[in-house]
């Protein structure tokens, strides 16, 4: 194997974050289109290509903590737009 060619890594923890991620989107799929909604369904995308990232090159503990809180935010954020959706 190349020594440039990415090594799979296999976390369960990147596997939560991911699971978290996709729960956010089933809640966002659910609620009336909203301006808010896109956002927040933009920032769940780019959280998931994120987490995808790491499964072949680790983040830094910077990187890892930075992208925990925004996930936590994000999913926060979902759940309070679904509260006052009435879901």
């Amino acid at each position: 194997m190349a020594e440039d060619t990415p090594t799979p890594r296999a976390s369960g923890t990147v596997a939560t974050f991911e699971l978290t991620c996709e729960e956010a989107m089933s809640k966002l799929d659910s609620l009336p289109p909203s301006e808010e909604g896109v956002d927040l369904r933009r920032e769940v995308v780019a959280l998931q290509a994120l987490f995808r990232s790491w499964e072949t090159r680790a983040p830094s503990t910077q990187e890892r903590a930075a992208a925990v809180a925004r996930l936590m935010d994000a999913y926060r954020a979902v759940s309070e737009l679904a509260s006052k959706a009435g879901q």
